[in-house]
Protein backbone atom coordinates (compact mmCIF):
# COMPACT_ATOMS: atom_id res chain seq x y z
CA UNK A 1 0.00 0.00 0.00
CA UNK A 2 2.95 2.33 0.87
CA UNK A 3 3.93 2.17 -3.10
CA UNK A 4 0.53 4.33 -3.81
CA UNK A 5 0.08 6.24 -0.93
CA UNK A 6 3.33 7.76 -0.17
CA UNK A 7 3.89 9.00 -3.68
CA UNK A 8 0.37 10.66 -3.31
CA UNK A 9 1.01 12.40 -0.22
CA UNK A 10 4.51 13.75 -1.61
CA UNK A 11 2.78 14.58 -5.25
CA UNK A 12 -0.29 16.23 -2.76
CA UNK A 13 2.55 17.84 -0.73
CA UNK A 14 4.57 19.47 -4.05
CA UNK A 15 0.79 20.58 -5.41
CA UNK A 16 0.01 22.47 -2.52
CA UNK A 17 3.33 23.97 -1.93
CA UNK A 18 3.46 25.36 -4.74
CA UNK A 19 0.08 26.74 -5.23
CA UNK A 20 -1.71 27.47 -1.63
CA UNK A 21 1.00 27.29 0.99
CA UNK A 22 2.94 30.74 -1.21
CA UNK A 23 -0.78 32.29 -0.71
CA UNK A 24 -0.63 31.85 3.73
CA UNK A 25 2.95 33.02 3.66
CA UNK A 26 3.56 36.28 6.51
CA UNK A 27 6.47 38.35 5.47
CA UNK A 28 8.24 35.65 2.87
CA UNK A 29 7.82 32.74 5.61
CA UNK A 30 5.61 29.52 5.13
CA UNK A 31 5.78 26.62 6.42
CA UNK A 32 7.02 23.80 4.48
CA UNK A 33 4.56 20.59 4.11
CA UNK A 34 7.55 18.58 2.21
CA UNK A 35 9.91 19.05 5.40
CA UNK A 36 6.80 18.19 7.53
CA UNK A 37 6.13 14.93 5.66
CA UNK A 38 9.42 13.91 5.11
CA UNK A 39 9.77 13.95 8.89
CA UNK A 40 6.61 12.41 9.61
CA UNK A 41 7.16 9.46 7.41
CA UNK A 42 10.78 9.13 9.28
CA UNK A 43 8.92 9.04 12.44
CA UNK A 44 6.45 7.05 11.92
CA UNK A 45 8.28 4.18 10.10
CA UNK A 46 11.07 2.28 11.00
CA UNK A 47 11.98 1.66 7.31
CA UNK A 48 14.09 3.62 4.64
CA UNK A 49 10.72 4.97 3.43
CA UNK A 50 11.11 8.42 5.28
CA UNK A 51 15.13 8.43 3.75
CA UNK A 52 14.33 7.77 -0.09
CA UNK A 53 11.36 9.61 0.24
CA UNK A 54 13.08 12.63 1.74
CA UNK A 55 16.10 12.48 -0.80
CA UNK A 56 14.03 12.66 -4.12
CA UNK A 57 11.46 15.44 -2.57
CA UNK A 58 14.34 17.16 -1.99
CA UNK A 59 15.76 16.86 -5.02
CA UNK A 60 12.30 18.05 -6.65
CA UNK A 61 12.47 21.56 -4.35
CA UNK A 62 16.40 21.79 -5.72
CA UNK A 63 14.86 21.23 -9.54
CA UNK A 64 11.72 23.19 -9.12
CA UNK A 65 13.19 26.39 -7.11
CA UNK A 66 16.04 26.47 -9.47
CA UNK A 67 18.04 27.08 -6.31
CA UNK A 68 21.61 24.89 -5.82
CA UNK A 69 20.88 21.46 -7.01
CA UNK A 70 21.32 18.78 -4.26
CA UNK A 71 20.87 20.94 -0.97
CA UNK A 72 17.56 20.55 -0.38
CA UNK A 73 17.59 16.60 -0.78
CA UNK A 74 20.61 16.71 1.25
CA UNK A 75 19.50 18.39 4.41
CA UNK A 76 16.38 16.35 3.97
CA UNK A 77 18.16 13.39 3.56
CA UNK A 78 20.02 14.23 6.66
CA UNK A 79 17.26 15.46 8.49
CA UNK A 80 15.46 11.93 7.91
CA UNK A 81 18.12 10.09 8.91
CA UNK A 82 18.54 11.77 11.99
CA UNK A 83 14.72 11.61 12.84
CA UNK A 84 14.82 7.63 11.74
CA UNK A 85 18.15 7.51 14.49
CA UNK A 86 15.75 9.40 17.12
CA UNK A 87 12.45 7.40 16.43
CA UNK A 88 14.53 4.06 17.01
CA UNK A 89 15.99 5.88 20.85
CA UNK A 90 13.53 8.23 22.04
CA UNK A 91 10.31 8.96 20.26
CA UNK A 92 7.04 8.74 21.74
CA UNK A 93 3.77 8.90 19.81
CA UNK A 94 2.38 11.80 21.85
CA UNK A 95 1.64 15.33 21.09
CA UNK A 96 4.60 17.29 23.38
CA UNK A 97 7.25 15.21 21.55
CA UNK A 98 5.82 15.77 17.99
CA UNK A 99 6.27 19.63 18.98
CA UNK A 100 9.81 19.21 20.47
CA UNK A 101 10.72 17.12 17.34
CA UNK A 102 9.31 19.70 14.77
CA UNK A 103 10.80 22.64 16.60
CA UNK A 104 14.11 21.25 16.65
CA UNK A 105 13.88 20.16 13.19
CA UNK A 106 13.18 23.40 12.07
CA UNK A 107 15.30 25.52 13.43
CA UNK A 108 18.19 22.63 12.77
CA UNK A 109 16.67 22.68 9.23
CA UNK A 110 17.36 26.72 8.87
CA UNK A 111 20.79 26.57 10.50
CA UNK A 112 21.93 24.17 7.94
CA UNK A 113 20.54 25.75 4.94
CA UNK A 114 21.92 28.87 5.74
CA UNK A 115 25.07 27.66 6.49
CA UNK A 116 25.59 25.73 3.21
CA UNK A 117 23.86 28.52 1.37
CA UNK A 118 26.73 31.31 2.31
CA UNK A 119 29.31 28.51 2.51
CA UNK A 120 28.43 27.61 -1.34
CA UNK A 121 27.47 31.31 -2.33
CA UNK A 122 30.33 32.54 -0.46
CA UNK A 123 28.15 35.11 1.39
CA UNK A 124 27.69 36.61 5.15
CA UNK A 125 25.78 34.46 7.35
CA UNK A 126 23.25 37.11 8.91
CA UNK A 127 22.26 35.73 12.58
CA UNK A 128 19.30 38.04 12.84
CA UNK A 129 17.94 36.58 9.25
CA UNK A 130 18.14 33.36 10.45
CA UNK A 131 16.42 33.45 13.42
CA UNK A 132 13.32 35.17 12.09
CA UNK A 133 13.28 32.55 9.23
CA UNK A 134 13.86 29.94 12.24
CA UNK A 135 10.96 31.28 14.39
CA UNK A 136 8.61 31.88 11.80
CA UNK A 137 9.03 28.47 10.38
CA UNK A 138 8.74 27.45 14.32
CA UNK A 139 5.47 29.00 14.32
CA UNK A 140 4.13 27.80 11.35
CA UNK A 141 5.20 24.37 12.17
CA UNK A 142 4.04 23.98 15.75
CA UNK A 143 0.30 24.83 14.42
CA UNK A 144 0.57 22.82 10.69
CA UNK A 145 2.49 20.08 12.02
CA UNK A 146 0.48 18.08 14.27
CA UNK A 147 -2.44 19.12 12.01
CA UNK A 148 -0.53 16.96 9.13
CA UNK A 149 0.67 14.28 11.26
CA UNK A 150 -2.87 13.71 12.91
CA UNK A 151 -4.26 13.39 9.25
CA UNK A 152 -1.59 11.19 8.15
CA UNK A 153 -1.80 9.43 11.38
CA UNK A 154 -5.55 8.69 10.76
CA UNK A 155 -5.17 7.25 7.26
CA UNK A 156 -1.95 5.13 8.04
CA UNK A 157 -3.10 3.89 11.00
CA UNK A 158 -5.99 1.77 9.17
CA UNK A 159 -3.07 0.38 6.76
CA UNK A 160 -1.81 -3.21 7.84
CA UNK A 161 1.58 -2.46 7.63
CA UNK A 162 1.52 0.14 10.04
CA UNK A 163 -0.63 -1.80 12.88
CA UNK A 164 2.32 -4.54 12.49
CA UNK A 165 4.82 -2.25 12.53
CA UNK A 166 3.50 -0.72 16.04
CA UNK A 167 2.45 -4.14 17.03
CA UNK A 168 5.78 -5.40 16.86
CA UNK A 169 7.53 -2.38 17.87
CA UNK A 170 6.51 -2.83 21.03
CA UNK A 171 8.26 -6.34 21.26
CA UNK A 172 11.53 -4.85 20.03
CA UNK A 173 11.68 -1.51 22.42
CA UNK A 174 14.74 -0.84 24.70
CA UNK A 175 12.16 -0.80 27.13
CA UNK A 176 10.97 -4.18 26.97
CA UNK A 177 12.75 -6.92 29.25
CA UNK A 178 11.98 -10.58 28.69
CA UNK A 179 9.56 -11.75 31.23
CA UNK A 180 8.26 -8.67 31.76
CA UNK A 181 4.47 -8.00 30.47
CA UNK A 182 3.51 -4.73 28.35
Amino acid sequence: MDRIFIPVFAMMAVILQTTLVPQIAIAGIAPDLIFLLVIYLSLQRQTLIGIWTAFFLGLLQDVAGGGILGLNAMLLLGLAYLALYLRQKFFQENFVSQILIILLFTFLHQFLAFFWLNILLHTHFEFGRWITQALGMSLYHVVVGPVVFAGLGRFIRNNELHRNLIKNQGRRSHLYKPGRRG
